[in-house]
């Protein structure tokens, strides 16, 4: 896989389909562009995408060939990730489902790994830390949590930090 020089997230603020993005020769020209978390970009010689990491907003804005203002749909991507390791005497919970198991995630909460995932993919959407460092273990207050309390509090968060959606 080739590696291309590093590039800063404001440089890839647009993409136009007539402008040439590709840095390279013209008999190379990879047909897919991935955007890692570092911000540097590598072909992988499929179909076009861009992914960013959980911080990175993207603002997608159709083609026109008018004249007319483009109505653009600001959006934000989040990725999840969650480690529990399995012991036996605690429940096995996944997506809110209690999983009859004889082990079970090690947690301060319920242990559920879903709901966790999705919880770190809202805060990482807006820029916030995860959900270790959001409601730490070290906090009795989330003691033995059912995780869709999380997701409650990561959706209030959503509610007061995601950016203001305006109709034109």
């Amino acid at each position: 896989m080739a590696m291309a020089a590093p590039i800063h997230a404001s440089s890839i603020t647009k993409i136009s389909s007539t402008k040439q993005i590709y840095p390279f020769t013209s008999h190379y020209r990879p047909s897919s562009l991935v955007l890692s978390h570092t911000l540097s970009i590598r072909s992988t010689l499929r179909r076009p995408m861009v992914a960013a990491a959980a911080t990175t907003a993207v603002e997608a804005e159709p083609r026109s060939n008018s004249t007319a203002p483009s109505k653009s749909l600001p959006f934000r991507v989040g990725h999840g990730f969650d480690l529990h390791r399995l012991e036996p005497g605690y429940p096995l919970i996944i997506g809110g489902i209690d999983i009859p198991h004889d082990r079970g995630c090690e947690a301060h909460s319920d242990g559920d790994v879903l709901l966790h995932c999705v919880v770190d993919a809202i805060l990482g959407a807006l820029g916030l830390p995860d959900i270790g460092q959001i409601f730490p273990d070290s906090d009795p207050k989330w003691k033995g949590s059912p995780s869709s309390v999380f997701i409650k509090e990561a959706l209030l968060l959503f509610a007061h930090n995601a950016p203001a959606q305006t109709e034109t």
